[in-house]
């Protein structure tokens, strides 16, 4: 670690909240050592890379923001809490202190709103983009969603609106579902859970590969369209179910009811998540059903990273 960095990385020490009884141990050692609730962890770690997450010009504190929410929603579809924060950030050459701070209060911003501490991470230069890497240690409640909790019959929620995030800026001011995935898991109707972060289909269908069930129909006049994809459809209904369906960077919860049982009543849910947009079916694939029954085959999209 060079003097730059060590003299970064003691500001950083001071500029995050900690709390001695949860972090005996925290930044400026050469790990963290932290104590959490239960016998149970959850660990989540996405990155934000500009380019991919994120357009050149963007706020960083937005960047900052979104790096941690996007981390918290993962957690938030397993019923989880957040506790602590790992944070590793890849800093392009010419990178100013101005916007490196930009960056940090962003960080600090969302960790703060949530409850969960900064405790560590690292720093480095990097002659590619601009690169934050954030790794969520969180605990579970009495139970775990996970997404392979589907069955044959049940119906199909999602939390929120879909499509038009990336265009509308929607994707720099994710709200974390935690609360809300806390409240599901709670529920014994509740079978399956998964953030929807790739596009609804695709995320949809990385259910059902999960769950070893065969196929779904979604239901054309229950998709949950955002305001924001009917706007950049320009008033093509066509267009903007299609973006619900594919778009991605929601943020919104994806999960199942079992077949013949109702959702209990209370908890923070909308009410549009009460009402399910599609079934788990035995015929293989994904299907649009309209309002007249007839079925169509719907094909995945969404968003997938090419590795290859």
């Amino acid at each position: 670690m060079g003097a730059g960095e060590r003299r970064i990385a003691a500001g950083l020490a001071r500029f995050f909240p900690t709390d001695s009884r949860r972090v005996p141990v925290s930044i400026g050692d050469d790990a963290a050592l932290v104590r959490t609730p239960g016998r149970g962890q959850l660990l989540a770690c996405d990155p934000v890379v500009e380019g991919v997450h994120f357009e050149r010009g963007t706020s960083f504190y937005r960047v900052g923001r979104k790096a941690v929410a996007r981390n918290l929603s993962d957690i938030a579809a397993m019923g989880g809490t957040p506790d602590f924060l790992l944070v590793a950030v890849l800093l392009p050459d010419g990178f100013s202190a101005g916007d490196r701070g930009a960056l940090f209060r962003g960080i600090r911003a969302e960790a703060v709103r949530h409850g969960c501490l900064v405790v560590g991470g690292d720093l480095s230069r990097t002659p590619g983009p601009l690169t934050v890497v954030v790794t969520v240690v969180g605990h579970p409640g009495p139970r775990v969603l996970t997404r392979a909790g589907a069955r044959i019959g049940d119906a199909i929620h999602v939390t929120g609106p879909l499509g038009g995030a990336f265009e509308s800026g929607r994707h720099l001011r994710i709200t974390p579902r935690l609360d809300e995935g806390r409240w599901l898991a709670s529920r014994k109707e509740v079978g399956a859970a998964m953030d929807v972060s790739d596009g609804f289909l695709l995320d949809l269908q990385t259910m059902l590969r999960a769950s070893d069930v065969p196929g779904a129909e979604i239901d054309a006049a229950s998709i949950p369209v955002h305001a924001a994809a009917r706007r950049l459809s320009r008033g093509d209904p066509g267009r903007a179910r299609s973006r619900a369906l594919g778009d991605g960077e929601d943020h919104e919860l994806l999960f199942t009811v079992r077949r013949g049982r109702a959702l209990g009543a209370g908890g923070p849910l909308a009410a549009l998540a009460r009402r399910p947009v599609g079934r788990v079916v035995s015929r293989p694939g994904l299907w649009l059903r309209s309002e007249d029954g007839s079925l169509e085959p719907l094909q995945p999209s969404g968003y997938e990273h090419d590795l290859d």
